[in-house]
């Protein structure tokens, strides 16, 4: 049994007519299976507990949307380890599948999620905040200036626009240039698995990457693994807004580390502290800001079919 999630409010909007194609994709390959519809935010979390609540066996599940999707479908289901996963990517930035190498074509995605692919245990990250409550993610979590690009994306009317026509991954790069000069800076303390504190200066971003790219194809971490059990860390700080703008096209391509005040590190637990709060975002997903939080591997955590 293949448990179906369609999201059909997904970035790109293909989430409301990809039943077309599924469906009878699905039913010409024998397999047996169950659509479960999203229609608002919040909707996937609670489809995911209910499926795998008292699951005697691995839940499969087949989600079709994008990298918000798939954090929320995480952030529902509390034994990761007990569910295979399958991505079509439908959304506007689908970093996820840019990573790992799923086609951005409906029915080529789904060979792989049905047919071709094959399972790998990969590793999630998590963010734990000092409050106790903390949120996994699959591909990236971030302070600064790439949750604020995402947190503005969140509520954009040009992304929305952009979004009805493909084009939706445009609006980040709109909005990070308007963020390089509006973000703020604070300083602060970052310690890597347990080290020595280091201080560190006007602080514009940290990206955690479990995964090469974010934010609609910016390669914040080109060597990042998700079977490592590290994080590989993308820090600007004390960097002018003008050198970042320059920095930002190098990143598509993994370059930017030639810059100074880019730095790269690799954990598999790291501690911040700030001396302001900021926004923080998991693969994309922004629900508060906060000024000191801790961020580790969780290792061979989620079975996912992969090309």
């Amino acid at each position: 049994m293949i448990h179906v999630i369609i999201n059909s409010s997904s970035g790109s909007e293909k989430g409301s007519v990809i039943e077309k194609v599924v469906k009878p994709y699905l039913s010409q390959a024998g397999e047996k299976f169950e659509i479960h519809y999203s229609e608002k935010p919040g909707d996937i979390a609670k489809i995911g507990t209910e499926i795998t609540k008292d699951a005697a066996s691995k839940v499969r599940i087949l989600l079709i949307g994008g990298d918000g999707s798939i954090n929320e479908l995480l952030s529902g289901i509390e034994d990761t380890t007990g569910i295979i996963l399958s991505i079509v990517p439908t959304g506007s930035g689908n970093d996820f599948a840019r990573s790992v190498g799923i086609p951005f074509d409906i029915r080529l995605a789904l060979d792989i999620a049905v047919r071709r692919g094959r399972t790998s245990i990969i590793d999630l990250g998590e963010v734990r905040y000092k409050d106790g409550t903390s949120r996994k993610f699959i591909i990236s979590a971030g302070i600064g200036f790439d949750a604020a690009v995402c947190e503005e994306a969140m509520h954009s009317k040009l992304k929305k626009t952009l979004n009805k026509i493909g084009l939706g991954k445009l609006s980040y790069g709109v909005i990070a240039i308007k963020q390089i000069f509006g973000a703020t800076k604070p300083d602060g303390y970052i310690s890597f698995d347990g080290g020595k504190e280091i201080a560190v200066n006007k602080i514009l971003f940290s990206a955690f990457m479990n995964e090469p790219f974010e934010g609609g194809g910016f390669k914040f971490g080109p060597e990042a693994s998700h079977t490592d059990g590290k994080l590989d860390i993308c820090t600007a700080s004390n960097i002018s807004p003008l050198k970042m703008f320059v920095a930002l096209p190098f990143a598509t391509k993994g370059k930017h580390f030639i810059f100074k005040n880019i730095s790269a590190n690799k954990a598999g637990k790291i501690h911040i502290k700030l001396t302001s709060p900021v926004w923080v975002h998991t693969d994309g997903e922004v629900t508060r800001q906060a000024d000191e939080l801790t961020v580790k591997v969780l290792k061979s955590a989620i079975n996912i079919t992969l090309p």
